[in-house]
């Protein structure tokens, strides 16, 4: 299972578990979507582009996944892919990764602070932990939307 949970209450880290030992941290930029995340000992960086519609992780200048929305989902292309990230209902928080027509799990949000879990069994580890940066991303970015609508 996979986990990604913030470091502390107020920070911009998290730590990047699987079966609940430590395999990685990610560090979320400030202002813009992104970051840098450690996992087994390779550097990889995590960025949004296209107006928040398209995301990529790349290692050494090379992308190893990537993410477009399309509509209402997300075409993901990465090791063993490609993928489609689905949202079942509009009014649930969780979404779904799915191939050829097939639920190969659902990210599901953990505690307060923002964390999320999900079960994805084969689907390749570098895989699970982007689409799972583009699922906090986009959670932080409705979280905002919603705090700044609330605000007004």
């Amino acid at each position: 299972m996979l986990e990604i949970k913030p470091e502390s209450t107020f920070g911009r880290g998290y730590e990047v578990l699987v079966n609940g030992m430590s395999v990685g941290t990610w560090s979320s930029r400030v202002w813009r979507s992104g970051g840098q995340l450690d996992m087994a000992g390779e550097t990889f960086e995590f960025r949004s582009g296209s107006w928040g519609r398209s995301f990529e992780m790349l290692a050494g200048g090379t992308v190893r996944a990537e993410a477009h929305r399309s509509g209402g989902h997300w075409l993901v292309t990465g090791e063993g892919g490609p993928y489609e990230l689905k949202r079942p209902s509009f009014l649930r928080g969780k979404r779904q990764l799915v191939a050829d027509g097939r639920v190969l799990g659902e990210f599901r949000s953990s505690g307060i602070r923002g964390g999320l879990t999900a079960d994805l069994g084969d689907v390749p580890l570098p895989v699970q932990v982007f689409v799972g940066l583009v699922v906090l991303t986009l959670q932080r970015r409705q979280r905002t939307t919603v705090a700044a609508s609330a605000g007004s």
